[in-house]
């Protein structure tokens, strides 16, 4: 059997999966993560959001994939009380025109898609 130990350390968290049947041999393995989450947000919460997307991996919980309509991600944004400045605001500006482009194009390429597949089902008949 596999399981799953959660530690807090003072600066993170202490992740140890022990498998008492390791390659099928009755043997005892240990496998410990360091995760370092002092401070983690300072550094875009990098260390968080990859325990949880090993955690959540290991487990076995679906998230999702990129086929799907939805997909749970792990994903950092402003709080809401986070008053930003003229910097964060235009780089926020940015990334969200450039993704509103992507989506533009993509609408496009579908329209262009039904409108070839309407002409082809008229030529059918």
């Amino acid at each position: 059997m596999i399981t799953i130990k959660l530690e807090i350390a003072t600066n993170g968290i202490i992740k140890t999966i022990v498998d008492d049947n390791y390659n099928g041999a009755d043997e005892l393995s240990e496998f410990k993560t360091v995760y370092e989450t002092d401070g983690d947000s300072s550094k875009g919460f990098h260390h968080t959001i990859k325990f949880l997307s090993d955690l959540t991996d290991e487990l076995g919980v679906d998230l999702g994939n990129k086929y799907s309509s939805e997909v749970l991600t792990f994903d950092t944004e402003w709080g809401s009380h986070y008053e930003p400045n003229e910097k964060d605001l235009k780089e926020k500006i940015k990334s969200l025109s450039e993704e509103l482009k992507f989506h533009k194009e993509w609408l496009k390429e579908i329209s262009k898609e039904n409108i070839a597949k309407t002409l082809i089902e008229a030529t059918k008949k």
